[in-house]
């Protein structure tokens, strides 16, 4: 790729000099594996560094109680074709909860849906939540599993109005996975800078 990193271990110390060191030394070891795995030409056309972010902030999801741990307390990552639809925004802010560096708080989410569209899929869905106690309402356009990003503004506008100068920037891993920081704006061009990757904080200008 264009940023010129092609190791496992040379994404790792990068980001580690960015302050992701929750890459540890077996998770190196299973990435590497893994990464070492895929045919030279496939992996000429994929970003070791959104490949490695991806897997570090995935975090685990448990089938049985459907319940989902953070990996990370810098990044969060998640497919967004959801497979537990029902509480796709709830996870979501959890995420967003588990890299905030406890900076605010979010609480008592609720997820309440609409009518669903026949045959198209459509359903508006009404996400509400309090940050820091205030409320907070997102109608999310649902299109079937599909996780409407529409909520990174949302957020951003949250954290504008209570004088937050941080953001939650984003990015793809050139799939389906989105990688989600926390993060000052002076963070994030030191990210581009380092990885060679182009974080976003407006779905307009993504």
């Amino acid at each position: 790729m264009g940023n010129g990193i092609r190791s496992v271990r040379e994404a790792a110390a990068i980001l580690d000099e960015l302050g992701i060191a929750s890459i540890s030394e077996r998770m190196i070891l299973e990435f590497e594996r893994s990464w070492n795995s895929v045919p030279q030409e496939i992996r000429d056309s994929l970003d070791v560094v959104t490949m490695l972010l991806a897997a570090v902030g995935v975090g685990t999801y448990d089938t049985g109680t459907c319940e989902w741990t953070p990996t990370s307390d810098r990044v969060y990552s998640f497919d967004v074709e959801v497979s537990d639809i029902d509480r796709m925004y709830t996870l979501f802010l959890q995420g967003i909860q588990s890299i905030n560096e406890d900076e605010f708080e979010i609480t008592q989410i609720r997820e309440e849906a609409g009518r669903l569209e026949y045959p198209s899929g459509r359903e508006t869905r009404r996400v509400r939540f309090l940050c820091d106690g205030r409320e907070c309402i997102y109608r999310a356009q649902m299109d079937y599993d599909w996780f409407d990003a529409g909520i990174f503004d949302y957020m951003n506008e949250v954290l504008a109005e209570a004088g937050n100068p941080k953001r939650l920037y984003f990015m793809s891993d050139g799939y389906q996975e989105c990688i989600v920081f926390y993060c000052t704006e002076f963070w994030a061009r030191r990210f581009e800078r380092k990885t060679g990757c182009r974080l976003c904080c407006d779905t307009k200008k993504a």
